[in-house]
């Protein structure tokens, strides 16, 4: 069942550093001695080298996107029964309980460079990216969170090499993140793709790179009378060694084209045919098995070669229809990509189980798909709306598809850098503490009952979770002690939500008799607007000012009207965002929840035609009377999100 975290919801992990290298290709950058000295950029753009004292020192990406390391807050786990046969998986694999150390797949709401920063290196088999096409901010911005507005204006600042530098970021970090054998697909469009090219080639080899696909959409493409339509994208395909994984596939098109298989792979009553049975009588098989026996005058025998009907094995132009505007699958946004498209990317580089990763994953196709086909997946967008859309997509996925075809890992929602506070006060005492600690840029620590980690050596401790609770007189005295007794130190910092008047007395005593200091620093939920919290975030880096923050869920409410037999109007146009200057974004339904929110098809994401803002009205018509139980989700554009469920008795 879906549940919120209440225990251990605040996951730290350690930062790993950077250990991509960009490739030694001076062959293929090298220039004809005729044309003299001409400079030859082989590093891609944004990746600095600074030399000093004759020792060239790298610096790669970290001017212009410093490293910021902080915690994951579990806030949702939809569960599926089966997570304990994944734990057990982890024992035998560590870089797989790396990546996914409580058992369960992950989704990730926030920046994916800094997601990525905290994965271990070496851990995903594939990685399928849709990155914002360079083709305008209102083309990109689809589902209007603040998060996602404001990135993509960071996006077109300075133009291409700005784009280019932004991307190249990101792409470092995922050849780090891929296994020597992994594959990545960056999908773009006509604008941007060339750039792109020369960008990866210098990012992962020239010689690394290994394909370039086609997606031809067969699509309508209105009257264009001054140039040829735009009908198709570019996915740019690079492998991170010399040896790569790749299954063949084919096409659903050229059905009676041929291949070959041997007799003896097929069942004694039948033809097996892409794992299924033939019958004899087929008449596209039967045609090719008369023309063999009129070749050879006999039978097939055991080591006979013989035709196998399996489709077009595909090239590389990939004639897939875009998704159906009456499909149940149809989200509602111009941008969705087709699950042929994804089963085309992940069959032909991946296996059973293997890791798929997508961080731009938008309305949630690739994991979708990537759970159908039975493999791990990892995914992340900065949109609260578009995880909320793929946590739904994923769960239905499950129910109706394949939930008992195989077992399925439960999955995830986790935070970085925009953290629900009411989720935060229920977290573990140990889990707070470190998710402070982290925050606070220390090292969180278990080794003293009274000393939760340190910052630049000085010691640390970390009040409780509530922010009803307070430092009092004797944890000041015992803190004290620790620090003394164990670090042999007379400085220390305690973090906490409040401080009683006994405990600033007490500071005030050791200060004054015994030469210790003891700092406070109290902690304060602050919102992303806040001129303070930008002034701190500024100096870690000046573009940082609107990293972090700390959201509350919106107040819903929501009105039900019938307005027919067996037909409802359900409003929340009263409910209200507790961020500042919030406003609501998206509204989800499901009208027949059990216990596990699951959208009903065509719910997920209303847009009033007109406005192009969250519809926030809606009508249902029911297939039968009586009690139901519907689920209704809203989520604002600062992040927050809230579910509330009702029981209706519909007449």
């Amino acid at each position: 069942m879906q549940k919120k975290t209440s225990i251990d919801e605040i996951r730290i992990v350690a930062p790993e550093p950077e250990t991509v290298e960009i490739p030694k290709q001076p062959e293929f950058y090298k220039l004809p001695v005729r044309f003299g000295s001409v400079p030859v950029d082989e590093a891609p753009l944004g990746w600095e080298v600074v030399t000093r004292e004759r020792q060239t020192k790298v610096t790669r990406f970290q001017h212009a996107y410093p490293r910021i390391s902080l915690p994951f807050q579990e806030v949702q786990r939809v569960e599926f029964g089966h997570n304990a046969e994944f734990l057990k998986q982890n024992e035998k694999d560590p870089k797989l309980k790396e990546l996914f150390p409580t058992g369960a797949n992950r989704l990730f709401f926030g920046d994916c460079l800094h997601v990525m920063r905290q994965l271990p290196s070496n851990s995903i088999d594939l990685i399928y990216i849709d990155p914002p096409f360079f083709s305008g901010r209102n083309y990109n911005v689809i589902f209007g969170d603040r998060n996602e507005v404001r990135s993509f204006n960071d996006i077109w600042e300075g133009g291409m090499p700005g784009y280019l530098v932004w991307l190249n970021v990101r792409l470092c970090e995922m050849k780090r993140l891929l296994k020597p054998a992994g594959s990545i697909y960056v999908h773009l469009d006509w604008h941007a793709v060339h750039y792109v090219k020369c960008e990866m080639d210098k990012i992962f080899g020239a010689d690394h790179f290994l394909n370039e696909l086609i997606w031809h959409y067969k699509s309508f493409h209105g009257n264009v009378k001054t140039y040829f339509p735009r009908k198709h994208d570019t996915l740019l395909l690079y492998t991170k060694s010399g040896g790569w994984t790749f299954n063949r596939t084919f096409s659903r098109d050229n059905e009676d084209t041929i291949d070959f298989i041997r007799w003896n792979d097929y069942l004694v009553d039948g033809y097996k045919i892409l794992g299924s049975k033939m019958p004899m009588q087929d008449t596209r098989f039967t045609r090719f098995h008369r023309r063999w026996i009129r070749q050879h005058g006999r039978e097939p025998g055991p080591n006979d070669v013989v035709y196998e009907v399996v489709g077009q094995a595909r090239d590389t132009v990939w004639d897939i229809k875009p998704v159906d505007p009456k499909s149940s699958d149809r989200i509602g946004y111009p941008t969705q990509k087709p699950e042929e498209l994804l089963e085309a990317v992940i069959e032909s580089s991946t296996g059973n189980g293997d890791v798929v990763a997508d961080f731009f994953s938008g309305g949630g196709t690739t994991p979708a798909v990537a759970q159908r086909l039975n493999r791990r997946w990892i995914a992340c967008d900065q949109s609260r709306i578009a995880v909320s859309i793929t946590a739904d997509r994923v769960t239905r996925v499950v129910e109706e598809k394949i939930g008992k075809v195989f077992p399925v890992p439960d999955f995830t929602v986790e935070h970085w850098g925009i953290y629900e506070i009411p989720q935060l006060e229920k977290a573990s005492t140990e889990r707070f503490r470190e998710f402070v600690v982290r925050a606070f840029g220390g090292k969180p620590e278990n080794v003293s009952p009274s000393i939760h980690g340190t910052r630049h050596g000085i010691p640390l401790y970390v009040g409780h979770p509530s922010r009803t609770t307070r430092i009092t007189k004797d944890d000041v005295v015992r803190f004290a002690e620790a620090i003394f007794k164990e670090r042999r130190s007379n400085f220390g910092t305690m973090l906490a939500w409040n401080f009683s008047p006994d405990a600033k007395r007490a500071i005030e005593i050791l200060a004054a008799r015994e030469n210790k200091r003891i700092d406070f620093v109290r902690l304060t939920p602050v919102r992303l607007e806040s001129d303070d919290f930008r002034e701190h975030a500024r100096s870690l880096h000046k573009n940082y000012g609107e990293l972090l923050s700390f959201v509350q869920p919106p107040e819903v409410r929501v009105n039900v009207k019938r307005v027919a037999k067996l037909k409802y109007e359900f409003d929340v146009s009263e409910s209200v965002s507790l961020n500042k200057d919030g406003v609501l974004a998206n509204v989800q339904w499901d009208f027949d929840y059990r216990d596990r929110f699951s959208t009903t098809a065509g719910y997920a994401f209303l847009r009033d035609k007109k406005t192009g803002r969250a519809q926030l009205i809606a009508e249902y018509e029911f297939d039968s009377a009586g009690r139901k139980r519907i689920a209704c989700s809203v989520q604002d554009d600062q992040g927050g999100e809230k579910t509330v469920v009702l029981d209706l008795d519909v007449k």
